[in-house]
């Protein structure tokens, strides 16, 4: 049955919340964006992201996406003199059974947080349906009849329950912070189950100025750690601005120090020590920023015996993921087009809600295993311990992993994983099986061995 779609509302700038309201106004005659955030007029950071200052990663996948919804966006971020680099063509990366040779595979393109979203939110400004409320909170939702049927909103800073707000669907992509679980029990539903796999990670990041005359024949670093037993990683990319932005990782309370001293020498015990002299006589232009609200947190409303119609949670608000492995953006690039595609096949807005959240915790599963798998190699980990199929399957990866470092073809797969271009359970196929049980891969000794 078709519905009226007058009015939809997004709670949350996020960049889930961006994307839900780009594909909202192909559907709906008004979308109002709300936002508690005051977006500045300038590019700049902006408190709601809270992981603006560190390393992102919109794998090939997601860029993919980005473009189809808004057609020209890689030619804007590249005339901001966004860097493109190719994965691992254009870098050294040490993985935990070594270094990988750099054959060509996938690019990504290399931008700032903070110069995505302004990207972002200037196309959606010329959205003539779209009304964003920044400054503004939601304090509630309306319901009746067991329907969702709007929010209540106020000026952020004011007291009070808020205004109310009718829509026809409302969808939550406040991410982690998301306060759907107390809205819902307010409403009288359930406590929502969930889970919790917390590495204990913490990671702090700088960016520097790219030192004048700086070639050595790579454009970035990624410099794994070796579980169980080394918890750090570190990362150099390039940025728009002639910039690196360089984040230290720790794993199990391994936490990397946002002093001056610390960070250099965190960065000296990684691995190899190819990222502290690259940064070791660079001028910093930031100060260190810490983060670590790093848990893989999934919510599941989709087990829930009753649901509210008309009201999706969507993002990190629904399932986030160790931002280690770079794959949240991509995933809700996805789920922006899960939303498309859900709102296309039927016109029962009653029942959108189960069929989003079971395609979208479909599309996630991937990652989460990818991320979570990874986690539980450190006996340190919060939540859950690694049972024996996933120390079977760690087994396996560490097989692949091994091979991709001298493979191409497999290095192809392992990369279309970590991309979500392919689920993990092409790692499987027949051709990476076999190789997997019958090569004897012998990895580069050094990074100035990593040629195809």
């Amino acid at each position: 049955m078709t519905q009226p779609r007058e009015h939809a509302v997004v709670i949350g700038g996020s960049l889930m919340g961006l994307l839900s309201a780009r594909i909202l106004a192909d559907h709906f005659s008004r979308v109002t964006l709300i936002e508690r955030d005051r977006f500045a007029e300038t590019l700049e950071s902006r408190p709601g992201l809270g992981q603006a200052r560190h390393l992102h990663v919109l794998w090939s996948r997601g860029l993919e996406i980005a473009e189809q919804l808004f057609p020209g966006l890689e030619d804007e971020l590249r005339a901001a003199d966004v860097p493109e680099v190719r994965v691992p063509a254009d870098m050294l990366w040490l993985t935990s059974a070594g270094w990988r040779r750099r054959f060509a595979s996938a690019r990504l393109l290399t931008f700032s947080r903070d110069l995505l979203d302004w990207t972002v939110r200037a196309r959606l400004a010329k959205t003539q349906n779209l009304r964003v409320l920044a400054g503004h909170e939601v304090t509630g939702l309306l319901a009746d009849a067991g329907a969702v049927t709007g929010v209540e909103v106020r000026e952020r800073g004011t007291t009070g329950s808020g205004e109310p707000l009718t829509a026809d669907l409302v969808v939550d992509a406040t991410g982690r912070s998301s306060k759907t679980p107390a809205w819902l029990e307010r409403l009288g539903y359930p406590a929502v189950r969930q889970t919790l796999i917390d590495p204990l990670l913490g990671y702090a990041s700088r960016t520097y100025a790219i030192p004048s005359g700086f070639d050595p024949g790579w454009k970035a670093l990624y410099l794994q750690a070796d579980p169980p037993h080394g918890t750090r990683t570190g990362a150099l990319f390039p940025q728009e601005g002639g910039r690196w932005i360089v984040s230290l990782f720790g794993v199990g309370e391994d936490y990397p120090p946002n002093e001056d001293e610390g960070f250099l020498e965190f960065a000296k015990s990684l691995r190899s020590p190819v990222l502290y002299e690259a940064i070791r006589d660079a001028e910093p232009l930031t100060s260190i920023v810490s983060y670590r609200r790093t848990a893989n947190l999934r919510r599941h409303y989709e087990r829930m015996p009753a649901w509210p119609r008309r009201f999706l949670v969507a993002g990190d608000a629904l399932c986030a993921f160790n931002p280690l492995y770079g794959q949240g953006m991509t995933v809700a690039a996805k789920s922006a087009l899960t939303l498309d595609a859900c709102l296309r096949a039927d016109g029962d807005l009653d029942r959108l809600a189960r069929r989003f959240h079971r395609k979208v915790i479909k599309n996630a599963t991937g990652p989460w295993l990818v991320a979570t798998g990874e986690d539980l190699r450190y006996d340190t980990t919060r939540g859950a311990a690694a049972g024996v199929r996933t120390r079977i399957l760690n087994r396996y990866v560490d097989r692949v992993q091994s091979l991709a470092n001298v493979d191409p073809r497999v290095c192809d797969r392992f990369i279309d994983v970590l991309a979500l271009t392919a689920p993990p359970q092409s790692l499987f196929l027949p051709e990476v099986l076999w190789r997997a049980a019958t090569a004897r891969p012998r990895p580069p000794t050094g990074p100035d061995d990593l040629v195809p």
